[in-house]
């Protein structure tokens, strides 16, 4: 009888505590690339209610010790949840089987490691390396997972996890890739990209499947009836039965509004798509 009481008073704090853990829309400052520079983005985050973001670094002077610390004093009291860096420049050469490469490619990660740890992000949103077209990839997950394990060991010493991003140009774009992975790799976690599984046509849901035990940022865009990126809710995607899914698999997991500058109109029409998917999010969070 003791050990069935005490199982359910176990059971009933985890629900408990799951329950008190909820979901955070925000706005990924990706969405103003080619529009206002990174520094500038925070300003308008503000304007528009958002506490939570993601932050794009672009290029490798935004890596800059300087630069980054100034960019925290920008920042004021929006919440960092995680950091995207224009990973194509160096993430694939920190698989490269050439030494030299490798170690150069680390030094620049290290520096958006840095990054985050000033920002306080707690996730390294992260793409490795590039595919072909067509090309069917060969993949030692052993080798290729320990070096991964490495690059999560570096990341933990900033006091980040490097959330692996499906993407339909590089090495995880079906969900077998992912799957396979995470076998070998304890410490990695996942972003699940909404658009990107579109364009590598493959439902979002089923990446989801493989990757919900692991799952810490979702990026969200909408698709046309043509598969051309729109504004969440102007598209044909059900964002209220994602955010419920998510809420019954994942209820801590930062749901991030990313989308090209091609998307919307102005900042206002922007800010119209954050304010109606909040009221979706709190209609399911009840």
């Amino acid at each position: 009888m003791l050990f069935v009481c005490s199982c359910a008073t176990i059971f009933k704090d985890f629900y408990s505590a799951k329950k008190g853990v909820q979901m955070k829309l925000g706005i990924s400052t990706a969405c103003f690339y080619l529009r206002e520079h990174v520094e500038a983005t925070f300003e308008i985050l503000h304007s528009m209610g958002v506490d939570t973001t993601e932050v794009f670094l672009n290029t490798f002077s935004e890596y800059e010790k300087s630069f980054v610390e100034a960019l925290k004093e920008r920042k004021g009291a929006i919440r960092v949840h995680s950091l995207h860096a224009h990973g194509s420049c160096f993430e694939p050469e920190l698989f490269s089987g050439y030494e030299r490469i490798r170690n150069d490619a680390e030094q620049i990660f290290r520096r958006v490691c840095y990054a985050g740890f000033v920002l306080g992000a707690k996730y390294l949103t992260f793409h490795g390396p590039f595919v072909k077209p067509r090309r069917t990839l060969n993949i030692d997950f052993s080798k290729f997972g320990e070096r991964l394990n490495q690059l999560c060991d570096i990341a933990e010493s900033y006091g980040m996890q490097i959330a692996y991003e499906n993407v339909n140009w590089a090495y995880c774009n079906t969900p077998e890739f992912f799957k396979n992975l995470k076998q070998y790799c304890p410490k990695l976690k996942a972003t699940l990209d909404i658009k990107q599984a579109f364009y590598s046509d493959v439902d979002p849901y089923k990446f989801l499947d493989v990757m919900e035990d692991r799952l810490a940022t979702v990026h969200v865009c909408d698709m046309d009836s043509k598969m051309n990126p729109v504004l969440p809710l102007s598209g044909k995607f059900n964002f209220e039965k994602l955010f419920r899914e998510l809420n019954e698999r994942t209820p801590d997991v930062a749901v991030m509004l990313e989308v090209y500058k091609e998307c919307y109109r102005d900042y206002d029409e922007l800010k119209t798509c954050y304010i109606k998917l909040n009221e979706i999010l709190n209609k399911v969070l009840g």
